[in-house]
């Protein structure tokens, strides 16, 4: 009989055991939308690896590229909800609704908000050779000269296109839109004054700013300096309003994820963005270590899935 409880006793431990298997009990998926170099991927790779540390399992960065973005997007959203497939999204991922007609998923429906890593402020670049040390300067000479004009993008669609589309309409000007294929094409013609403006963020284009080779004339910012440029002024200190912009890179997962998954996640985030190197590594690149919680994260997507349906549509964009 004695034995009998004993062998009872330990099924039922075991069944204790099983039942609370600790969270990553195997290497976690970290998807990225784009192609190794971007902000988005450096972003991933920064917080996978210091997720691995932390919590002693893989975090593995798996580039899916494609389709604006929307390819990646799909993969996460069919995943199955256990904490094993996660996703860097960032402010593409609330344009690309605007886009295309018909999309595979529902960003608003199909994902869990996480936790926003990190956050930056966008920049207005130009040539040093522009006849323009301001912001003003610049507004002028393009109302004084409506079409002459034009701003570099790294594709039809994409934020920096987007944001000079809104600066448009803030700024009352006529420029014209030169897209090209991506960053490695885009910033080289503003490099090279093919192209007379860019929009872009900050990590992209702030060593060409450090080394002189562009001119920084405003942030994207809400009034306040961005910290890796202290001597530009933002947009509303510049005198244009209403572009205040942040690009965000924020950890997302498929609909239904346990809530205890999300909860380690962030917290384990948190902590994560806290450690001097990290922080380091974010602030060197222009970017602002973030943390939010779930509910705020989520609340920041629904905002700007509204507000760039908007700009797409004042923008007369066509969805495909």
């Amino acid at each position: 009989m004695r034995n009998a409880w004993l062998f009872v006793l330990t099924l039922f431990g075991a069944s204790l055991c099983f039942g609370a298997e600790v969270y990553p009990s195997k290497p976690v998926r970290v998807v990225v939308p784009f192609a190794p170099g971007g902000s988005t991927d450096f972003t991933a790779r920064v917080i996978s690896q210091q997720l691995s540390e932390q919590l002693g399992k893989s975090f593995v960065v798996d580039n899916r590229t494609g389709a604006s973005g929307t390819i990646a997007n799909g993969i996460v959203a069919r995943s199955v909800p256990d904490g094993y497939t996660l996703m860097m999204a960032d402010t593409s991922t609330t344009i690309a609704p605007g886009l295309f007609k018909s999309l595979p998923f529902d960003v608003a429906r199909d994902f869990t908000a996480i936790t926003q890593v990190m956050g930056g402020a966008n920049v207005l670049v130009v040539h040093p050779s522009f006849k323009a040390n301001t912001l003003k300067e610049f507004v002028a000479l393009a109302q004084a000269n409506p079409g002459k004009y034009n701003y570099g993008s790294a594709g039809a669609g994409g934020l920096n296109h987007l944001m000079a589309e809104l600066f448009k309409v803030m700024a009352k000007v006529n420029i014209t839109h030169i897209p090209y294929k991506g960053a490695g094409e885009v910033v080289p013609a503003v490099l090279g004054g093919q192209v007379d403006m860019l929009i872009s963020t900050i990590p992209t284009v702030l060593a060409h700013v450090n080394s002189g080779r562009l001119r920084a004339l405003a942030v994207t910012t809400d009034g306040k300096r961005a910290p890796s440029m202290p001597d530009v002024p933002s947009m509303s200190e510049a005198g244009v309003s209403g572009m205040t912009i942040y690009a965000w890179y924020g950890l997302v997962g498929p609909a239904g994820m346990p809530k205890e998954i999300v909860n380690k996640l962030r917290a384990e985030v948190v902590k994560a963005i806290a450690v001097p190197s990290v922080k380091e590594r974010f602030i060197t690149q222009g970017g602002e270590p973030v943390g939010s919680s779930p509910e705020e994260f989520s609340t920041l997507v629904r905002n700007e899935l509204r507000r760039w349906a908007e700009v797409i549509r004042s923008a007369g964009i066509t969805p495909e």
